[in-house]
């Protein structure tokens, strides 16, 4: 009888230890990215409306699972809500109880956005729906509403002009709104006290600022040349002469793989066209950069008219008070191009 109490109380215990060990894998074993070679995080996004059996799918087709039914079994046992949309950095060796709660509760990570160059508002709307859980209609609606855009001054052909570009830690599941909240935070501090007196004395408005700056980072990209050709650009519009700025022809033609501006290409019928149209286009060409804005703040008075690229090739230009000095520095660079041209066809 003793040796059979021993034996049930072994096997009872036995099997006590054995549910309490498959508990502990269920619920607070490694089971979600446990299989890293090094301390690597992963990273999750939930998006919105999304299931329990949308988050395991998940998991399972990007390997991060030791065991799916151990996880279907915790979420099961917790009887938590729907998991929150969100980013989420999951951290190797994962327990099952701390993510789905991790979950429930919407414990969520920023996710890293950045505003790179683009051209068109809907472009910028489509660049960040990208990289956050919202439609690019959405974003786009906003972008372009009527009351957003009198209130800095701008409309639907200058809604390119509220943007300055950024690079910052947001929450993956944002609304339109909270998406314009970060631009507009964004454009606010770029905007400073320091740049809003420089932009007074160039006597420009914000939005006159960004389709100049757009132009100008498009001519060169030599720091000191930006300061010097936004000067050529501000004397002319004050004489009222055309800018006659090939990026702007470029972006009438909507190639923007266009190398050379040839004559064609100076005739085309848009208010962007500025060998067409005298003043500024109606809008910027691109989101400028911090540079070419700084640039045309800080742009070097002179008297200088024209401009035209250097022959040695450096990406810098002459300047020139008259016309006629103008074409010699333009017949020098035009000379130095066909030698060039004609030796890269002979080379192949």
């Amino acid at each position: 009888m003793k040796k059979i109490i021993i034996s049930v109380l072994i096997v009872l215990l036995a099997t006590i230890g054995g549910v309490g060990y498959y508990f502990y894998q269920v619920f607070l074993g490694a089971n979600i990215n446990a299989n890293a070679q090094s301390a690597t995080y992963k990273y999750l996004y939930v998006k919105p409306n999304a299931t329990w059996n949308d988050v395991v799918a998940e998991l399972v087709a990007n390997e991060w699972l030791v065991s799916a039914e151990k996880l279907k079994t915790c979420i099961q046992y917790l009887e938590k809500e729907a998991p929150q949309c969100g980013k989420y950095d999951l951290e190797p060796n994962l327990g099952n109880r701390n993510f789905v709660n991790r979950l429930a509760y919407g414990l969520t990570n920023k996710a890293n956005v950045k505003l790179k160059m683009t051209r068109y508002t809907p472009w910028v709307a489509r660049n960040l729906s990208r990289q956050l859980a919202i439609d690019s209609a959405s974003l786009a609606d906003v972008f372009l509403a009527d009351t957003l855009l009198r209130k800095y001054g701008l409309d639907k052909e200058s809604s390119m002009a509220l943007f300055v570009r950024f690079d910052t830690a947001v929450q993956w599941c944002m609304s339109a709104k909270e998406v314009e909240a970060v631009v507009l935070d964004a454009r606010k501090r770029f905007w400073n006290p320091v740049r809003m007196e420089k932009a007074r004395r160039t006597g420009l408005s914000l939005k006159d600022i960004h389709i100049l700056a757009s132009i100008v980072e498009e001519e060169t990209n030599n720091a000191q040349d930006r300061r010097m050709v936004a000067g050529v650009y501000l004397n002319r519009l004050k004489k009222r002469m055309p800018l006659q700025a090939c990026p702007t022809a470029r972006y009438a033609s909507g190639d923007f793989s266009l190398n050379r501006i040839l004559k064609k290409h100076t005739q085309i019928d848009s208010p962007y066209n500025t060998y067409k149209y005298a003043g500024l286009p109606p809008g910027p060409i691109r989101i400028p950069s911090a540079a070419a804005i700084d640039a045309v703040l800080d742009f070097v008075p002179h008297k200088y008219l024209y401009f035209c690229a250097k022959a040695d090739f450096s990406g810098t230009h002459n300047y020139a008070v008259t016309y006629k000095e103008h074409s010699r520095n333009a017949r020098a660079y035009q000379k130095a191009l066909n030698i060039r041209l004609r030796e890269q066809r002979n080379k192949k």
